[in-house]
């Protein structure tokens, strides 16, 4: 297996993290299975709608606003598909972890509302980590306060990967399965209090330049106006993520995969891909191995798409979109999103999700898709 550059690629792969297999283990605590929709009542509080901006840095990581607490402390996070769990960094962090002390952190002393929890906990991700121990406090968002939400407090994080991001923490967006024991999960919790008025969440996502405005993310309901067409839906698969069947993968007439299993996770950058169809994939959008890593001509418009098939219907990703152009100081080079990993399934990450809206329908247990709508800057 030939590997990337991993130094160059340090910028793009700071939100791998989100989707490795390790991304399961909770370190001390065990996750536990609970539906993601219970029982909810007719009624739901305000508008039923909550939006929330997001910005961008260099289509790398996009996070909104959400306050903790009572009255609310202010950080920006990273709402994230591909976990469930939300952590914020602490007043009590170690003063010498620069990456927990260089974020907003959250002071439980200065909150009316916190409930200490204690449990130690620990998150594992594929190129980091983060640990602390639980509280529970109310999260407020777009004017919306959510009340009783169990959340890390972290201490230490792994600083090469979260010393430069402009999140500050994590609102994990998936099911029960993939929660801490004894704690409901952000978007069910949500649900459960009826602070929408349906049981689902859309994503808007936007290519820019430099730190932009990138999206956003409405709860409860669907925007028209950022996506072509019709939305196509495809059922969800009990796994804990949002996780759908892939009828096949191609490149031309050649097909890469068939009948294989993927996710949305708004939490990671890249295009993530089993290590058994890495070489395979490659060889077929012409890359070619030189100082044991693929690269590829950085003339966009030469190679082929890369499409995949979803209930029915394809949805292509073209060169202009899945080449990255590296430099260091004597060179230009140019590679794919594409990223292998140990897994047995795909991981779409924002270079999918920029191509196409995405809607997270948790009543009916499903996804939808339709090509996005293109914004000038």
């Amino acid at each position: 297996m030939f590997q990337f550059l991993s130094l160059l690629f340090c910028e793009l792969l700071i939100l791998f993290h989100t989707t490795v297999a390790s991304r399961m283990q909770q370190g001390s605590l065990k996750v536990s299975e609970k539906p993601m929709v219970s029982q909810r009542s007719s009624s739901f509080s305000g508008s039923g709608v909550i939006q929330i901006s997001l910005k961008t840095r260099d289509n790398v990581e996009y996070y909104g606003c959400v306050g903790m607490g009572t009255p609310p402390q202010i950080f920006n996070v990273l709402f994230d598909t591909g976990s469930a769990n939300t952590w914020l960094p602490s007043s009590n962090c170690l003063t010498i972890n620069s990456a927990c002390q260089l974020h907003s952190r959250y002071n439980a002393n200065m909150s009316s509302s916190h409930r200490r929890i204690g449990r130690n906990f620990t998150s594992v991700y594929g190129n980091g980590n983060v640990s602390g121990y639980l509280s529970q406090d109310t999260l407020l968002l777009d004017g919306v306060e959510l009340s009783g939400l169990i959340f890390g407090e972290t201490l230490l994080h792994y600083q090469p990967t979260f010393v430069n991001t402009k999140f500050d923490g994590i609102v994990g967006l998936g099911f029960g399965q993939l929660a801490w024991k004894d704690s409901i999960p952000f978007f069910q919790l949500l649900c459960q209090q009826n602070h929408i008025k349906k049981c689902l969440f859309s994503v808007y996502l936007r290519r820019t330049t430099g730190d932009n405005y990138g999206g956003n993310i409405k709860f409860g309901t669907i925007d028209a106006d950022k996506y072509k067409g019709v939305l196509h839906y495809v059922s969800l698969l009990d796994t804990g993520y949002w996780q759908f069947k892939m009828s096949g993968v191609f490149v031309g007439s050649k097909q890469i995969e068939d009948n294989v299993n993927a996710i949305l996770d708004t939490g990671t950058s890249l295009i993530l891909v089993p290590h058994r169809v890495f070489d395979k994939l490659h060889e077929a959008i012409g890359a070619k191995v030189e100082n044991n890593s693929y690269v590829l001509s950085c003339e966009r418009t030469q190679l082929p798409n890369v499409d995949l098939r979803i209930g029915g219907k394809i949805y292509s990703i073209s060169s202009i979109n899945y080449i990255v152009e590296l430099e260091t100081l004597n060179t230009k080079m140019c590679t794919s999103a594409f990223i292998p990993v140990s897994l047995e399934f795909w991981v779409l990450g924002n270079i999918f999700l920029t191509l196409f809206y995405s809607v997270y329908d948790a009543e009916n247990k499903r996804i939808g898709l339709a090509e996005v709508v293109g914004e000038s800057n």
